[in-house]
Order: structure tokens, then sequence, then C-alpha cells
């Protein structure tokens, strides 16, 4: 059979789709299925190694982080017992009994653990007498006489956010109801009222916090009264050694650390030196190195802790102090990077009473640990006061310092030891 030259073109082309048909179908989606899988498996390979490079630089600052939440848990946390011993509880009170010169003893409840009791204050209203309502009525008037002639000075007053403050804490507290270790004791004592006196002062002062839940008081002759005191502790697992110190604890040590910025509360009857300082804020400025935060701001003899704020890199840290006086009374706030005193910073600040005729501002620096340590802070003071603020540092890096002061050098005294 012959076939003409143009059946053999037709069978080559025929042959050639057919070829490439199978190409297509067999070869050519397959690699192109492969391909998709690669593709696809090659993005997720970019993100995850994204993903790990970012959380390698992100290290540092977790780091710094972790640093900050562990010194604010500790600086909140310090002034309880790390656990419940009675042994060293009856140490501790007997001294603090026999050093106020009381007579009396100590009964112990059952170690327990259970939520911390909300005590609701009773309030009772009394019959008014005629007099006192005329009086009332006579302030009425006068004081809208005075609001009249005052409205226009309101907005200049700062708003008094300890009461939206107290009752946020609270709010807050309902919602995280948690259990605590926790004992109570009554003591049954008898002695002069001087020496109640001083037992309850010795009870506040007290490094570890000791609640006087109430108290009864009678007379028993002319200088002696007797009566009870219940008292309660309250203990929080620690984060730290403390437990550890806490329990190999003897009346005869000496315990407490120098620096007002300890990570370690001390304990037993001690004065830390934060309360001999004769100044109104603390500045603490330190290596990265440090276990820590290089930069830890706060109210002088604050034992709670509670105006601390907080920072932590090898660089210099930027942050602000503003002092403030509205209608004879003064006010501060401050900021770092991380954090601020009070959280809400648009607003006055926190009212305080200045310690002298001046502001004094205490800075403790320290040398710089190597040519890597670069830690430091830069202090942007804003005074709006009649009052000069001093701010004294100490043991600064003579060679590279640590601590810059901007502001006004007309209301700004800075004096380095």
């Amino acid at each position: 059979m012959k076939i003409s030259k143009r059946e053999k073109i037709m069978l080559c082309i025929l042959a050639i789709i057919f070829v490439g048909f199978i190409y297509y179908k067999f070869l050519y989606l397959n690699q192109i299925k492969q391909i998709e899988v690669k593709s696809k498996t090659k993005n997720e390979l970019e993100q995850k190694y994204k993903s790990i490079v970012s959380t390698i630089n992100s290290l540092d600052d977790k780091k710094s982080q972790i640093k900050i939440l562990n010194a604010k848990v500790l600086d909140r946390s310090v002034s309880f017992y790390p656990t419940i011993s009675q042994e060293h509880l009856i140490l501790e009170l007997d001294k603090l009994l026999k050093d106020s010169g009381l007579e009396g003893g100590f009964v112990f409840n059952n170690i327990e653990v259970a939520e911390v009791p909300v005590i609701e204050k009773s309030k009772e209203n009394l019959k008014e007498g005629t007099i006192k309502q005329m009086t009332e009525e006579y302030n009425n008037e006068i004081n809208k006489i005075i609001e009249k002639n005052t409205s226009t000075l309101s907005s200049d007053v700062p708003k008094d956010n300890s009461k939206e403050s107290f009752d946020n804490d609270k709010g807050n507290s309902n919602n995280n109801k948690n259990n605590v270790e926790q004992i109570k004791l009554e003591l049954n004592f008898l002695g002069s009222y001087s020496s109640l006196n001083t037992f309850l002062n010795s009870i506040r002062n007290y490094e570890r916090k000791i609640m006087v839940n109430s108290i009864t008081i009678s007379e028993k002759t002319l200088d002696k009264v007797t009566g009870t005191i219940n008292l309660e502790v309250y203990a929080i697992p620690k984060i730290n050694d403390d437990l550890e110190k806490y329990l190999n604890w003897t009346v005869n040590n000496t315990y407490g650390k120098a620096s007002p910025f300890s990570l370690d509360g001390a304990v037993g009857d001690v004065t830390s030196e934060s309360d001999n300082l004769d100044s109104d804020f603390l500045v603490s400025v330190k290596s990265i190195t440090s276990e820590l935060p290089s930069i830890i701001i706060g109210k002088s003899n604050d034992k709670s802790k509670s105006t601390y704020v907080y920072a932590n890199k090898n660089d210099i840290e930027e942050a602000e102090f503003t002092i403030t006086k509205v209608n004879d009374k003064y006010y501060y706030k401050y900021k770092t990077s991380n954090d601020s005193y009070p959280s809400s910073y648009d607003d006055m600040g926190q009212e305080f009473n200045p310690s002298s005729d001046n502001i004094n501002i205490k800075i403790l620096s320290e040398n710089r640990v190597n040519l890597d340590d670069k830690s430091g802070i830069k202090i942007n003071i804003i005074n709006k006061t009649d009052k000069l603020v001093n701010v004294e540092i100490d043991n600064d890096d003579s060679k590279n310092q640590r601590v810059i002061i901007n502001g006004d050098s007309k209301n700004i005294s800075v004096n380095n030891k």
C-alpha cells in the first residue's frame, strides 16, 4: 500500500500530537504538581526560617522582659513570708513583744489555705442635732458662693484617681480570687499604753507583713492596759532563694542588703539603708549583666515597691521625670521606654510631700564592667515647682559616665560624688 506524501505529512503531524499528548498527560502535569509541592515546601521552610531568625533576634528583648518581670514579682512579694513556719513566727513575734515591753502570749490557729477575707466597713448614721442642721445650711450657702467664684479654676485642679484606682483594684480582686497559705493568731497582752503603741508600730514597720485584724483594749490599772490583738500572716511562694534563707534564719544573725533596689528581701527586724536616705526618689543604674534590671526608678521608702518602673537594655535609656506644683500640692510622675508611674501618664501625677526644702533625687550608679557595657540613662527633668530639684549621683563611672541629666539649670542642681 502506497502512502502519498500528503498522508505521510499528516501521519507525522498525528504522531507528533500523540507524543505531545502523552508527554503532557504523563510527564508535564506530574512535573508541574511536583514543582507546586516543592514551591509550597520551600515557602513553608522560608517562613520557619524567618520565624526562627525573628525569635533569635528577639531573645535579648525576651531576656530583658523576663528580668523586669522577675524584678516586679520579687518586689511585690518581698514583704510577704515565703511560707508559714510557726517556729520562726514565735521567735519573731516574741522578740517584738519583749522589745516593746508588753507581757503576753500567742494562741495560734491551724495553718490553712484559703481566700483572703474581705472585711466590709460598717457605717452607722446618728441623729443630727438642730444646731448642726443650721450650721450645715449656712455652710452650704457659703459653699455655693465660693463655687461660683472658683468655677473657672476647676479645670486646673488634678483629678483624684485614688478612688478610681481603689475601685479598679477591688474589681480586679473580685475577678481574680486566689487561695493563699495563711495563719491567724491571737495575742493576749498586758502592759502600758506606750508599750502597746511601740508594739503596734513595730508590727507596722516590720520587714514582713503582719496584719492587725482587730484589737480590744480595757483598763487594768491607772498605768496598765490589757486586751487582745488578732493578727493574720500570709505566705506567697517566691521564685528566688528567699525560702531557704528564711528557714535558715536565726535571731542573732544580721540580714538585709545595702542596696535599696535589692532583689532579695531582708529577713528579720532590719531597717534598710533606703529608710535612712534623705531623698524623695531613687534611681538605680547598673550594667546589663546585673541580676537586676539595668534601670529602676522609684519613690524612696516605698516598701511595697508599687511606684517602681523598670527598663533593661545595653544602651542609653531615655527617661522623663516631671514634678509639678498645683494649689500648694506637689505631684510627680516618671517614665521609661518600658513603663511609667502612674500608669495614666497624661494625668497630673501622684501627690507627695517633699522631704526637705529641696526635692532630692538620688541616683546610684556603678563603674563600667567592660568595653561592651553601654547601659546608662538620660533623664529629662521637668521642674514646674518653686523648689530646687537636687540630683545626687553616686559612684558613676568617671571616664564613661552612665548618667546624663537634662533640664533647666535654673531650678535643677546636679552633684556627682
